[in-house]
């Protein structure tokens, strides 16, 4: 399952339906959030419609800013809105074989005060459910200062970081370029996927990829639920076991192979590979 989110700031123009269909076809998205699209009523409704997805969840721009589009294919996914807010869009997520889990895709105000009544709201959603939980999209916020390259320092992510602390969210990490957003001047990951232990549980090999950005000043973000590699018996990824911990000879073997080794602790830390595996 694939899921794709972007901060489209726009939906109008030709050349957005021109990228969005190219990026469903490329990609096989099941399921798809783009917020700012600045358009709203039936002149959204229209441009959904040219997307191919039957089922879809709107909420409405204020004014000309702001707006979110859920949509999904109902022959991949079952997906039940269980709560809409002006930054979020909450549903219950499941497919046959699969135990439902909850999925939030968001558009954080770059208002200070209005993220600050989101993280609220959030905290609202995590106590109404007890279920693995994946939240993807434009937190308009960053967790840390190296996710901000260029203009002025600033105590920004504060309150966003408080909050994924508090409820004890899991980053997912990415591949490709590490900023998603630019004005030309500053570069900062603003685009995420967080999740719940539960959920990392269940998808442990879902992964998260930043894709090119084409119109927007937005990279879009790809979720994949399943491995991007393909399985091979032959090359199976390093996996640390465990086990390994209660073998009596474990610490002298780790000690003796780490000081044998040069470099930087992560160097050495990637020379013990070789070493556990044998």
């Amino acid at each position: 399952m694939n899921v794709v989110c972007w901060n489209v700031r726009g939906a109008a123009c030709t050349k957005f339906k021109t990228n969005m269909l190219d990026m469903i076809s490329t990609h096989h998205i099941d399921m798809l959030f783009i917020c700012e699209p600045r358009i709203s009523g039936q002149r959204a409704l229209k441009v959904i419609q040219t997307l191919g997805f039957k089922c879809f969840e709107v909420v409405d721009t204020i004014g000309f800013s702001g707006g979110l589009w859920l949509l999904w294919n109902d022959s991949k996914v079952t997906v039940e809105i269980v709560g809409t807010y002006d930054q979020s869009i909450s549903a219950c997520v499941s497919w046959p074989g699969q135990s439902p889990w909850m999925f939030t895709a968001i558009y954080a105000s770059p208002s200070r005060v209005k993220r600050e009544k989101l993280w609220e709201y959030l905290t609202f959603v995590a106590e109404s459910h007890d279920l693995p939980w994946l939240l993807v999209g434009d937190f308009n916020d960053i967790l840390s200062v190296d996710e901000k390259l260029g203009g002025a320092s600033s105590g920004r992510s504060k309150g966003f970081k408080d909050w994924v602390d508090r409820h004890e969210m899991l980053d997912l990490g990415f591949t490709g370029p590490k900023f998603t957003w630019t004005n030309k001047r500053v570069l900062e990951r603003l685009d995420r996927a967080i999740s719940n232990v539960k959920w990392r549980r269940l998808f442990p090999d879902a992964n998260v990829r930043h894709l090119p950005r084409t119109k927007s000043d937005h990279s879009p973000i790809k979720i994949c639920l399943q491995s991007c590699f393909k399985a091979n018996p032959l090359k199976r990824p390093f996996r640390f076991e465990a086990m390994w911990l209660k073998h009596e000879s474990f610490d002298d073997f780790i000690t003796e192979t780490w000081d044998n080794s040069t470099g930087s602790a992560m160097e050495k830390t990637l020379k013990l590979v070789e070493p556990l595996k044998t």
